[in-house]
């Protein structure tokens, strides 16, 4: 369960587990040693590069949803950019940017998890606790908390070390454009987003597990497909009964793994327009 002021929501269970009381313990670790693509466009590849770094001669490529891809335990520091090598599908090794790779879990597994209910709790809380410190340790330690106004807009990165200060910093920001339209979005995390997350958060949500739900929109509502292979939950806050159709928001909760410890990558917002 997860409480949301003084509400609480329960995630759902896969029909194909048995009915797991939340509570952490070792047996709930899930180990991988593969890697799927993210980050990735559908009409384009990840190059695999050999030495590593963009100078590097272009030896293979991967597909935007590869998964099941091998590590070969080689990485270097090229700037502010982690490389790992890795075992090429063709047989071979050679070199991506860390950024474009995700430790790679099926669905059931994920969404059998018991400790992703715990994260999101923290997460949820300190959401509506306005809490940074809090907030922090749910997000991912190397990409920190990526969030997108509409999943069409920019992704805008709050590295792991701004995410605590994020509830107090009134930098204005370019969170992209309204659906349709020329007009930008544009605002602190605490006057864009941070209202549009208590909408939801404090209305008894729906919850899914890798599956969007949405209301009546003009513009869709998908999950990006560059991040086809990263799991997520679903919080949907309906529109009010008899009242206006497009008035639903859902927000999107990607959800990686590092060293089989899962963390929060990425919000996206979603709502109707007209």
């Amino acid at each position: 369960m997860v409480p949301i002021g003084i509400k609480t929501i329960a995630l759902p269970t896969p029909t194909t587990q048995p009915q797991i009381q939340v509570s952490p313990s070792p047996s709930s670790g899930i180990e991988t040693d593969s890697y799927a693509v993210v980050w990735v466009g559908s009409e384009e590849t990840l190059i695999v590069r050999k030495p590593a770094g963009l100078s590097g001669i272009a030896v293979s490529d991967l597909a935007y949803d590869q998964r099941g891809i091998k590590l070969t335990g080689s990485s270097t520091q090229l700037g502010s950019s982690t490389w790992v090598e890795i075992h090429t599908p063709a047989g071979g090794t050679g070199w991506v940017n860390s950024w474009n790779l995700t430790e790679d879990l099926l669905p059931i597994q994920f969404c059998g998890d018991t400790r992703v209910n715990s994260l999101i709790e923290t997460f949820v809380s300190s959401v509506i606790d306005q809490d940074g410190e809090a907030l922090s340790s749910t997000v991912h330690p190397e990409r920190g908390l990526i969030i997108r106004h509409d999943w069409w807009n920019p992704d805008v990165i709050f590295v792991p070390d701004a995410v605590s200060g994020i509830f107090s910093d009134l930098t204005e920001i370019d969170w992209g454009v309204l659906g349709g339209s020329e007009f930008h979005i544009v605002g602190s995390f605490r006057q864009i987003m941070l209202p549009q997350m208590e909408d939801v958060f404090l209305a008894s949500p729906e919850v899914k597990c890798n599956e969007i739900i949405a209301g009546v929109t003009n513009q869709g509502a998908i999950w990006p497909t560059e991040l086809g292979n990263m799991n997520f939950y679903v919080f949907h806050r309906p529109s009010p009964e008899g009242g206006n159709k497009y008035d639903w928001r859902t927000l999107g909760i990607g959800i990686e793994y590092i060293d089989s410890q899962p963390n929060i990558s990425v919000v996206i917002h979603y709502r109707g327009d007209i």
